[in-house]
């Protein structure tokens, strides 16, 4: 152990060693060696040591600060404050030197230390902590994170979970809420109390990331968050730990950390559990701030963040959903937003967007706790009225509604609240329809127990319903369906009365409520967007919907209409159909327990019915019970459908009275006092079906009162008074309501007529009869008035007939019967007159078929007539006649009507006897039964013959009409007798073309195997719905092979459908042979007719065969699933029934038989038929996204042959076959890219290997476009679903996208560019529109997230491809994105694992900046730009050097723009290689960007790498003089021009300290490139001999005699090179040499007045010898050119060549020439005094010019004496010059000239001022000039004019 005295001498040698050292390298070394071991003597217990060693520190630390070279032993002093065993005072100490040499170490090894210097850290005080990340944080952007994903982890060396990287992330994220501009200083001490923190942060955390920062600029602060956001994306930290950092970083307020910033977002936001609550208190907490600040220090209280992070942070907590939500802080972040002073709109809506989130996924329970809260904020928002919130605050309470409908229990508020917005009429449309969505949220969540009492809302809704707002009555139609119980009247009748709206969708909306509440629809209710879709959802509901659907109670209902519904229609002034709608619903409520019966919300049965006994016998159980309790419901009932038939006289209203008296006779006493009403009604009502109803009516309430006695007129009489009206009356309306009348009246009196004689019945019979037949005799034409009598009349003698018995005459079947009197009317007469009217194609096909079905009707009511026969035989000879389906069925019945005779249950009394009660109570016997079945077996016979007949109206006719026997016949003994040759027929009618019969003989079909169950029919279905197979079919001429319109029309126009016509279409094209054509397709189309024909039969018996099926599924189940998709509708809509029929469960038989049905959709895909081609793809495409439990992988080993038979139909030929197959590709795609995902394992491996070979070979190279477009979007799928296990395949891969960008470019884009080749702007526009399309293009996309796997192993055979397809495409697209794909690489990689190709890579893309399209130059220059960091010296510098050849030596603005944009992309990216480089490309820069035209960005490259025009010249001044002189000796005159240009800059910005030898050089090489011929640009050298002159003058004239010897060079030698230009004839040369020469003369001061005035008289001569008779703007020449432009052009270049000549005078004159100016003074003065009144005022300004320059170098002016002569020559100076002076101020508008004026006069009044009293008669002169124009001038308001008055008044003393 040393003793102190040790301790001490060794201090004092190191102090000695350290104090004797002499320069930074002794100082560095020494500190290296001692400075630890001397901190570690600071742990000695001597005080002596200790105070050695801090006198040490202090040397030391004085000889540091003024040394910020010397390097500080840096990893030692780390290892030192690491060491556990050093003390707190050694640490303390040790960490001041770490800071102070951590900056003092290269930016590299600042990089490699930061994760060393994070891991010593641990466990050191805080402050410690902050102070060595600060020195960090700078550096994070130059750190270099390796690719590898363990190293990237394992990089910084701490763990995770540390409390180290906790506490740096939050210092990070304090730097990233560092506000840009604010200072350190700003904070006050010692507390902070004067200082607010910025937004996010507390003092305390401010300070300490300013603490570092003697000042900090906002672009270093940009600079640093910039790093920390690079740093924080490289992917070190999960996405959960930077999440809040990105959220700050998007919201910075610089783009470039902002956009980096929300990438980052968008890539981690998918990767993060929302639903982590940990993850998101971070985020409550920045919002809020400290908001709880108890026992937390006011320097560590935090702000709330700013309204910009805010929006951020709002956006994402929007993410947050279920258990991830902190409900109590997410309560504090919603109310602060919407209520605080720190928010905006757009916060606001995202608060509630937040809550909308919380009220959605958050649990119950939770949502239940806060209902208040939740609610009430909504609330106060739509009270406040906000508007552009209301739509959301409403969605929250609707939300809120539905899952806590407690909260809003007997709350009348909210009510209130939505109609009171929904009323706002100063609301526009759209807030009013957000309002109504909100609103109905509400609405629908409620229910019937949402209110205790019922009253208060029903009266508000009461008043609403009435609203002049369509959008208040709907929300307020809904409000009664929802709060009131279905059951509610009250409500009900308030819905009623809203039938009524205007407004369909109120109509809607109250069509569901009323009868919505059943289980008509998956949603509960009924469907329907109006009332006929409404009334089709209602039918088809079943009985348990039926039963479970809720109205109210009939009779309170009644009661409540009769009571108090009667006047609120009357005050509401209901429309008409209100009335009807109230009814309605009344026999709605009053039938709806009626199974039997349909019920409808449209319309009212029309009685009677097949039901109408039924609701007879419950109108009187209800009537007898009613009379037995007293309860008048039912009389109430009737009183209301009176007055509303009163009110309202139609179907509806007429039909319930029919219904309610013709079911309740007891009521007729109802309606008895109306009955002239109601006959008035009859007669003149316009409407048939109104008087056929009131006939109906009418007859029950005649024949009811028969047994009243008090009846005013008998029934026969009203009987014969309306028969007559019938027959004689003159209006329409009277006879057809008498019609109807007397029919329904003799009807009705026929069921009953036991009341009355026979006689009486016979008679009045016949007298109607007579009264009938004529009409159907006589009205032959297709009238109006005819038609409908002739209607009328059918229907009544059918109303007659089936009654009984008619009492006519039979007659002789032979007899001939034409007249029409009443003698001749008999049953053969009425039968004839009938089929006569049924065949009248003239008539409508209502009164044929009303005609038929009365000749039906005939055979009804006679057991034996005796004309039945040739009723049939009538009905079978309009077997062809006609295709009307109505009519056949019409005539079917009629058929059937024969056959059954009095057993037809037509005959019938209807409104007390059921269909089948009488079928099993009629009894038909003995002959009258042979006789019928006997007749049935003879019209079976005549059906089947014509079904198998030729003509196509036949078939159709022939199979309904046998439907029609069979369905009511079956058990008939004809029909079991001929049931297998029923089913033969009905089997070959399948095959028919017609979907009508195909129809009706499936139909016929499943009646003959409901009767036999025969095994042949299943079979023989079977083999023809599998094969298609039929029998053969013998044709004639009218045989119809195809549908009309299906083959087209005939050249001629006619139709191409029967064999007659086609082989008349074959004859007229002279080729025989199309008619087997023809024919082959007629059997293809007869296949398929049969096969959808077997799906019709097929699906009627399915269901009823049972276990027989089972045997032929495995060959019928593919073959059908393919079926369902023909293209054909009808036969998919037979294969679909059938599918529904045969499978009950799908997934499990697909499951079943999958191998089977890939097999069957492989083996067709390529069928010849394009049909079945079509069919596979559209099966496929929901096959394969999982028949059953399978999945895709299920299919993987068909992926090959799958995607290969799919791009062959992709190029069919067929239209709609390609646009299937792409369509199934698609989706093929879609499950192929799930499938080969990473997360399916060695499954995605096998995927991969199958589908890609196939995407390669035949997808992407593929010459149709879309199969290229599929392959290339399943490719970039893939990419990202398949991860590394691509990477075998990349370098074949990128290659091929890149290839196919341009391929998949629109060829209008490429033909535009061609079309724009004239205009280089316009295509040059377009190309970059091209560009920029093919970098964002999927297939640029696929290569982008295909370079994170590209390495070392790939690039080798992968740039040979890429280099190959820039040499050899030639399309625009695929060479940008190469450059583009190159650029990527090189960003990503930063070029190192590039850098052995980068060589080769350069070359191609010099190649390329020869292109000829401009933008792939700017492309190629971008490209190299970057490439350039990886290439070698060598390569850059004969980059470098052939940049500048190309620039020297190729004239071509194309090339050099090229050279410029890539010297531009070299700086931008690669500043470093551009400083390096600079003596080369700086001097070629300036150079070119003096060129007169295609500079391009050669100024803006300038300005960015030179420190300054002047700088850089200084800099570079070597290289840039030796550049211009090589360009000045080009033999180029351009390459001359502009580096005369470039010498002039040069010139201008050095001036005085331009060195002599480059002046020398570029002076003489100037004056030598003037000699020889004028040429273009010449001029340029003039004016840089000009600008060295006027610049350099000094060092021009430094020596004797002008410093010609002395500077190098001669002066006279310049003048005379620059008078020689000056000599030129050349005009537009010559004005720029006597420009030149002016400036020459007059700076270097060299007396050649002489000879420029005798150029300057040559000049004017000229102007003289054209002068005669024309004034110098040549105004009145008589030169046929006057008007010429190059006339004009001419006579403005001789006026500019004259303005120069006296601009050069002036400048010429010389200062102190006596010699000249003696000879010249007058003489000069009295030229300008005689030539200015007679110049041009551009002119005049010229000539006033040089006067100045003239007076003011005037050597007389200045003599002290002059004798005589010299008198003399003044005074003639001076008056020339007051006579031109009092010219030019006589000239007032022209201020320019005036100026000048006043600028010789000041000079000239100076001058003579100056030498008084020598010079006072010539002073007076001049004062006397200006004192005369005085007055004028100081009118004149212009600035410069009053400034140089103001100067001459104090020049002359004149107030």
């Amino acid at each position: 152990m040393t003793t102190a005295k040790e301790e001490l001498e060794l201090l004092e040698r190191v102090f000695m060693r350290i104090g004797s050292t002499e320069d930074d390298a002794q100082l560095e070394r020494e500190l290296g060696k001692f400075l630890p071991p001397v901190l570690l003597k600071l742990s000695s217990e001597k005080d002596g040591v200790r105070k050695k060693v801090m006198e040490l520190l202090v040397h030391v630390n004085r000889r540091l600060k003024s040394r910020p070279l010397v390097r500080l032993p840096f990893d030692a002093l780390l290892a030192q404050y690491q060491d556990p065993m050093a003390t707190s005072f050694v640490i303390n100490f040790t960490i001041i030197y770490l800071k102070l040499g951590f900056p003092r170490l290269t930016i590299e090894e600042q990089v490699a230390l930061v994760p060393g210097v994070l891991m010593s850290m641990e466990g050191k005080p805080e402050t410690h902590q902050d102070g060595l990340m600060m020195l960090l944080v700078p550096l994070l952007g130059e750190v270099t994170v390796p690719m590898d994903a363990a190293k990237r982890k394992a990089f910084l060396g701490v763990n995770s979970n540390s409390k180290i990287l906790q506490h740096f992330l939050t210092l990070l994220l304090d730097m990233l809420l560092l506000p840009y501009g604010v200072s350190p200083a700003e904070v006050k001490e010692p507390n902070g109390a004067d200082f607010a923190s910025p937004p996010g942060m507390s003092v305390d955390s401010f300070r300490r990331v300013t603490n570092g920062f003697k000042s900090l600029k906002a672009e270093d602060l940009e600079k640093m968050k910039l790093g920390i956001v690079k740093f924080l994306s490289s992917g070190i930290f999960e996405p959960e730990r930077i999440l809040i950092h990105m959220i700050v970083g998007a919201a910075d307020t610089r783009f470039s950390v902002a956009n980096i910033a929300d990438s980052e977002l968008k890539r981690i936001v998918g990767l993060i559990n929302w639903n982590n609550k940990n993850l998101s208190g971070n985020l409550y907490m920045l919002f809020l701030g400290t908001f709880n600040p108890i026992n937390v220090p006011p320097n560590r209280r935090k702000t709330e963040a700013s309204t910009r992070i805010r929006l951020k942070l709002l956006t994402y907590l929007g993410r947050f959903q279920g258990k991830g939500i902190a409900l109590q802080l997410a309560t504090r972040v919603i109310l602060d937003a919407l209520f605080g002073t720190n928010t905006n709109a757009r916060l606001k809506t995202l608060a509630l967007s937040f809550a909308i989130t919380i009220v959605r996924t958050c649990d119950i329970d939770d949502v239940q706790k806060s209902a208040v809260w939740l609610k009430s904020v909504p609330t106060k928002l739509i009270t406040e009225g906000d508007k552009q919130l209301l739509a959301q605050s409403f969605a929250i309470l609707g939300l809120l509604c539905q899952r806590c409908p407690e909260s809003f229990r007997n709350d009348f508020h909210v009510l209130m609240l939505i109609f009171e917005k929904l009323s706002d009429a100063d609301a526009d449309a759209n807030l009013k329809l957000q309002v109504k969505e909100g609103a109905l949220n509400i609405v629908t969540s409620m229910s019937p127990s949402t209110f205790d009492q019922t009253d208060t809302p029903f009266v508000l809704l009461k008043t609403y319903v009435q609203s002049a707002e369509s959008m208040v009555r709907y929300v307020a139609v809904r409000c009664l369906a929802s709060i009131f119980p279905a059951d509610h009247v009250p409500s009900r009748l308030q819905l009623l009365l809203a039938t009524g709206d205007a407004k369909d969708d109120v109509c809607t909306e109250v069509y569901r409520s009323l009868y919505g509440n059943g289980g008509g629809a998956d949603d509960g209710g009924l469907r329907g967007r109006n009332r006929a879709e409404v009334e089709r959802s209602l039918r088809g509901w079943s009985e348990a919907d039926r039963r479970s659907l809720v109205v109210p109670a009939f009779k309170e209902m009644v009661r409540y209409v009769f009571s108090d519904g009667q006047a609120m229609l009357e005050q509401g002034r209901a429309p008409a159909a209100v009335y009807a709608e109230t009814l309605i619903y009344m026999r709605f409520c009053l039938l709806k327990d009626l199974m039997e019966v349909p019920i409808s919300c449209g319309e009212v049965l029309r009685h009677p019915c097949p039901t109408t006994p039924i609701i007879r016998a419950h109108l009187l159980s209800i009537y007898e019970q009613e009379c037995k309790t007293g309860n008048g419901a039912l009389h109430q009932y009737a009183a209301l459908v009176r007055l509303f038939m009163l009110k309202i006289a139609n179907t509806d209203t007429l039909g319930c009275m029919i219904e309610l008296l013709g079911c309740v006779p007891q009521l007729h006493g109802t309606l008895s006092a109306d009955r002239k009403w109601l006959k008035n009604l009859m007669l003149t009502s316009g409407k048939e079906e109104i008087r056929e109803s009131a006939a109906t009516l009418y007859a029950i309430l005649l024949l009811g009162s028969e047994e009243d006695a008090s009846a005013v007129l008998s029934f026969d009489e009203e009987v014969e008074s309306l028969r007559e009206q019938a027959q004689t009356g003159r209006q329409l309306e009277a006879q057809s309501g008498a019609i109807f009348a007397v029919g329904y009246c003799l009807e009705r009196r026929m069921q009953n007529a036991t009341k009355m004689q026979d006689e009486a019945l016979v008679r009045l019979l016949i007298a109607a009869l007579e009264t009938f037949v004529p009409f159907l005799t006589n009205n032959v034409s297709n009238t109006t008035s005819g038609t409908i009598t002739l209607n009328n009349a059918c229907l009544a003698i059918g109303l007659l007939a089936k009654g009984g018995p008619l009492p006519l005459k039979n007659d002789d079947e032979k007899e001939d019967v034409t007249g029409s009197s009443s003698s001749s009317c008999s049953k053969l007469t009425l039968v004839k007159a009938l089929l006569v009217t049924m065949n009248n194609a003239k008539l409508a096909t209502k009164c044929r078929e009303r005609a038929a079905r009365t000749l039906g009707l005939l055979a009804v009511g006679e057991r034996n007539f005796p004309h039945t026969r040739l009723i049939i035989q009538g009905l079978l000879d309009t077997v062809k006649e006609t295709k009307d389906v109505e009519v056949h069925f019409t005539i079917g019945e009629s058929l059937v009507m024969c056959v059954q005779g009095v057993r037809s249950p037509e005959a019938r009394n209807a409104w007390t006897v059921l269909p089948a009660d009488h079928e099993r109570t009629s009894n038909v016997q003995g002959d009258v039964q042979i006789e019928l079945d006997e007749m049935l077996e003879w019209l079976l016979g005549e059906l089947l013959n014509f079904a198998t007949g030729t003509h196509p109206n036949s078939k159709q006719s022939s199979s309904i009409w046998l439907l029609a026997l069979l369905r009511n016949c079956v058990d008939r003994a004809p029909i079991e007798s001929k049931l297998q040759q029923l089913q033969q027929t009905f089997m070959q009618l399948l095959a028919e073309s017609n979907d009508v019969v195909q129809d009706v003989a499936s139909k016929g079909l499943c009646l003959i195997y409901d009767h036999s169950k025969s095994e042949d029919l299943l079979t023989a279905l079977m083999d023809q719905l599998s094969a298609g197979r039929r029998q053969v079919v013998q044709v004639d001429d009218n045989t119809k092979l195809f549908e009309e319109g299906q083959l087209g029309k005939a050249p001629t126009g006619g139709n191409l459908s029967t064999y007659k016509e086609l082989c008349s279409l074959a004859s007229d094209l002279n080729k025989p042979d199309m008619i087997y054509q023809f024919m082959q397709l007629a059997n293809h189309n007869a296949m398929w007719n049969s096969k959808k024909g077997a799906a019709f039969g097929f699906a009627s018996i399915a269901d009823r065969c049972g276990e027989r099926l089972q045997s032929y599924l495995p060959g019928i189940i593919p073959k059908l699933y393919r079926y369902q998709y023909d293209p054909s509708p009808n036969l998919q809509a037979s294969m679909q029934n059938i599918w529904r029929t045969l499978v009950s469960e799908p997934q499990k038989m697909l499951d079943l038989y999958h191998n089977e049905i890939l097999a069957e959709l492989l083996a067709n895909l390529t069928s010849p038929q394009y049909r079945v081609r079509q069919s596979c793809c559209l099966a496929l495409q929901d096959f394969l996204k999982g028949a059953g439990n399978r999945s895709i992988h299920d299919s993987v080993h068909a992926m090959h042959e799958l995607w290969s038979g799919l791009f062959r139909v992709m190029d069919d030929h067929h239209e709609q076959t390609r646009l299937a197959a792409t369509r199934t590709a698609r989706v093929l795609s879609k499950l192929c890219v799930r499938g080969a995902d990473l997360s399916q394992g060695k499954n995605g491996a096998k995927m991969i290997e199958a589908i890609m070979p196939v995407l390669l070979s035949s997808g992407i190279t593929n010459s149709v476009l879309e199969i290229r477009i599929v392959s290339l979007e399943t490719t970039s799928e893939l990419v990202v679903a398949a991860g590394e296990q691509l990477k075998p395949v990349l370098p074949h891969l990128i290659p091929a996208l890149l290839l196919a960008t341009s391929e998949l470019e629109s060829s209008r884009m490429s033909q535009l560019s061609a079309m724009l080749g004239a205009q280089s702007n316009a295509q040059e526009a377009v190309d970059t529109l091209r560009a920029s399309m093919a970098k964002t293009h999927v297939t640029m996309e696929t290569v982008t997230k295909c370079l994170r796997y590209v390495d070392c192993s790939i690039l080798e055979e992968l740039v040979p491809r890429i280099v190959d397809l820039m040499k050899g495409s030639v399309a625009l697209g695929t060479k940008v994105v190469c450059a583009h794909f190159i650029t990527l690489l090189t960003v990503q990689t930063d070029g190192q694992i590039l850098q052995p190709y980068a060589g080769r890579i350069l070359s191609t893309l010099v190649m390329g900046l020869t292109d000829r399209n401009a933008l792939v130059r700017k492309n190629y220059a971008s490209t190299i730009g970057h490439v350039v960091r990886a290439a070698k010296d060598s390569s850059l510098q004969k980059l470098f050097a052939k940049l500048k050849m190309w620039y020297f030596e190729r004239e071509d603005d194309a090339i050099r723009n090229a050279c410029a944009h890539t010297i531009q992309s070299v700086g931008v990216h690669n500043h470093e290689i551009f400083k390096a480089h600079s003596e080369v490309l700086l001097p070629l820069v300036f150079f070119a960007m003096h060129a007169d035209h295609g500079q391009c960005c050669w100024q803006e490259v300038w300005d960015e790498h030179g420190p300054g025009t002047e700088t850089a010249i200084r800099q570079n001044v070597e290289a840039i003089c030796e550049t211009l002189t090589a360009a000045l000796d080009s033999p180029s005159w351009t390459m001359k021009a502009q580096a005369a240009n470039a010498i002039s800059t040069v010139a201008a910005k050095l001036g005085k300290s331009m060195e002599k030898q480059h002046m020398i050089a570029l002076m003489n090489v100037l004056v030598a490139g003037l000699k020889g011929r004028t040429w273009c640009g010449k001029d340029k050298l003039l004016m840089a001999v000009a600008t060295i002159c006027s610049n350099c003058t000094e060092a021009i004239r430094s020596g004797d005699d002008g410093g010609s010897e002395s500077s190098g060079i001669d002066v006279n030698v310049v003048v005379d090179a620059v008078l020689r230009e000056a000599r030129k004839e050349e005009v537009v040369h010559k004005i720029k040499a006597l420009e030149a020469l002016g400036d020459v003369l007059e700076s270097l001061q060299v007396d050649r007045f002489e000879e420029v005035y005798r150029i300057a008289e040559t000049i004017m001569s000229e102007r003289e010898s054209v002068g005669n008779g024309t004034d110098e703007t040549g105004v009145g020449s008589s030169s046929s050119a006057a008007n010429d432009e190059d006339a004009a052009a001419s006579r403005e270049n001789r006026l500019k060549l004259r303005e120069a000549v006296y601009v050069l005078l002036g400048k010429a004159w010389p200062k102190g020439a006596a010699d000249t100016q003696d000879k010249f003074s007058v003489m000069f003065a009295e030229h300008c005094a005689t030539y200015l009144p007679l110049s041009t005022r551009n002119v005049q300004v010229s000539i006033v010019a040089s006067l100045r320059d003239y007076a003011d170098k005037l050597v007389i002016l200045e003599r002290d004496s002059l004798d005589a002569e010299e008198r003399l020559r003044l005074n003639a100076i001076v008056d020339n010059m007051v006579t031109a002076l009092a010219y030019t101020l006589t000239i007032t508008k022209y201020t320019r000239l005036k100026k000048e004026t006043l600028n010789v006069l000041q000079v000239l009044a100076k001058k003579l001022k100056e030498k008084l009293p020598e010079n006072r008669r010539e002073f007076e002169k001049v004062t006397q000039l200006f004192a005369a124009n005085l007055g004028d001038l100081s009118r004149d308001g212009q600035p410069e004019i009053k400034s140089r008055l103001t100067d001459l008044k104090l020049l002359f003393k004149t107030d």
